[in-house]
């Protein structure tokens, strides 16, 4: 009688240390996860926020971009970047005219942009190194908008748009 019941303890014994190595594992894999994972929401404008090319202007030394915004809400700025070969991803990001900003590509608008407003966006016909850009192919305009201090970055009104005639020899 004794022996069959130390064969009952140890089969129990081995069923709590089971479960407690199976609850352990789960917790450190739950942690684990937790941990790597990104769980702060990504912040991004609202939907309808939108915005246009409607003219360009290409001249010895500047870059004049109409912009008009097309959407439902407030914009207080673009980043724009341009390339010279229409097939690829534009890379170079010009410097913004002295009204614009500091920050190469990036123009904030002196007054906001209200829905169904047009602004002139000026920059410097170059780019950070100071190499003049001569023949512009593909301009992408990407809107951000200000909430105190930080800068949120339109992630789904991005535009490519291919433009004719912008060479400046």
């Amino acid at each position: 009688m004794k022996k069959i019941n130390k064969k009952a303890v140890s089969l129990m014994v081995s069923y709590v240390i089971l479960i407690s190595i199976v609850i352990g594992l789960s917790i450190g894999v739950y942690s684990w996860l937790k941990l790597i994972a990104n769980l702060t929401p990504q912040i991004d404008c609202k939907e309808g926020t939108s915005l246009i090319l409607e003219s360009e202007l290409c001249a010895p030394g500047r870059l004049e971009l109409t912009l008009k915004n097309n959407g439902r809400f407030n914009i207080d700025g673009v980043i724009v970047s341009i390339g010279e070969i229409a097939e690829n991803q534009p890379t170079t990001y010009p410097i913004p005219g002295e009204l614009g900003g500091i920050l190469e590509g990036h123009y904030q608008f002196l007054n906001v942009l209200k829905p169904q407003q047009s602004s002139i966006a000026s920059f410097i016909n170059r780019d950070k190194n100071g190499n003049m850009i001569s023949n512009i192919k593909i301009i992408q305009l990407q809107p951000f908008i200000l909430k105190g201090n930080q800068k949120i970055i339109c992630q789904n009104a991005v535009i490519k748009q291919e433009i004719n005639d912008c060479s400046i020899e």
